[in-house]
């Protein structure tokens, strides 16, 4: 079945998201010292479907990696379906191909908000359980956007959960012309299945800002836990324009930051994450859901100078 775009205006800024495909963000334009942009290098709407990459994706009720796709909780082994041959995992849970609802909001000339919502209703092989998974989008017309994505638990057990989001962000130009600064963080080490080995080490290379020109990423970074708000800042010169990556940090909060460069280097993909990989094993900042009990985290993006 065919699926149409859902489009949210404020000012000069629009946001594009397609309910029926995972609600990825396929677009969002915000005002520039430039003029107006599109900063997301979505899906063509003939991928909408399959989206290779998970370009856009929501994350849950896992991020990043699971080794082999299987997990163990309360005493009972789970299954998700193996969708990265290459290492022999499962790739960011399922509400990639899950159809979200729409949720009008409101708001005025400055802001306009919605909210998708995602009904888990336990018929996941790998995630037997009920959650009602929501995110809201605002849009400011200043040139910024905020998401909060929140978990409740619907189930009359626990659940486990680890959430997150996958937008691919672009300047307009190629990475060899952008710059990249990055707050105190711990990178954490993966093995040749890219899963995570126990050790991190600290990473000062966009400590101050570092040229992006050659530079390869695939990498999870340990944010720590501190309250407050933690930033990658992407900037292009040539661009005439940048954007702050933000996620508020704290205990339980979106203390994890994945960075990734596709092959085709027109973009970067900066994914706030509430765990680390393979969470659903290693316990790495997973947080446990009792019945009726909710989490949630906020980021987002806003446009700066360079």
């Amino acid at each position: 079945m065919p699926s149409s775009a859902f489009e949210l205006t404020a000012g000069e800024a629009s946001l594009s998201l397609v309910p029926g495909c995972g609600g990825l963000i396929h677009a969002l334009v915000l005002p520039t010292a430039v003029g107006p942009r599109n900063v997301i290098a979505g899906v063509d709407p003939s991928e909408w479907q399959d989206n290779p990459g998970y370009r856009g994706s929501v994350l849950f009720p896992f991020p990043n990696r699971l080794r082999d796709g299987r997990y163990r909780f309360a005493g009972r082994e789970y299954q998700f379906l193996v969708n990265e041959q290459a290492t022999g995992t499962a790739l960011h849970g399922f509400l990639y191909r899950t159809p979200a609802e729409v949720l009008r909001g409101g708001g005025d000339d400055e802001a306009q908000t919605v909210t998708l919502v995602y009904a888990c209703d336990a018929t996941e092989p790998g995630y037997p359980f009920s959650a009602r998974v929501s995110m809201t989008y605002t849009l400011c017309a200043s040139g910024g956007l905020s998401v909060e994505m929140s978990v409740e638990n619907r189930d009359s057990r626990a659940i486990p959960v680890g959430m997150g989001w996958h937008p691919y962000y672009t300047l307009g130009v190629r990475l060899d012309a952008c710059r990249l600064e990055l707050p105190p963080v711990e990178r954490v080490l993966v093995d040749k299945r890219m899963l995570p080995t126990g050790e991190r080490v600290s990473d000062t290379r966009f400590a101050g800002g570092g040229a992006l020109q050659e530079v390869v990423l695939d990498d999870c970074f340990d944010l720590g836990s501190e309250p407050g708000r933690a930033a990658a800042v992407f900037t292009s010169r040539t661009a005439g324009f940048g954007l702050e990556l933000w996620q508020e940090t704290g205990p339980g909060a979106l203390n994890f930051m994945q960075l990734y460069t596709p092959p085709d280097r027109q973009s970067l993909a900066v994914e706030p994450m509430s765990c680390g990989i393979d969470a659903l094993n290693t316990g790495d900042g997973l947080r446990i859901l009792e019945p009726g009990q909710s989490v949630s985290g906020t980021f987002g993006v806003r446009v700066i100078g360079c």
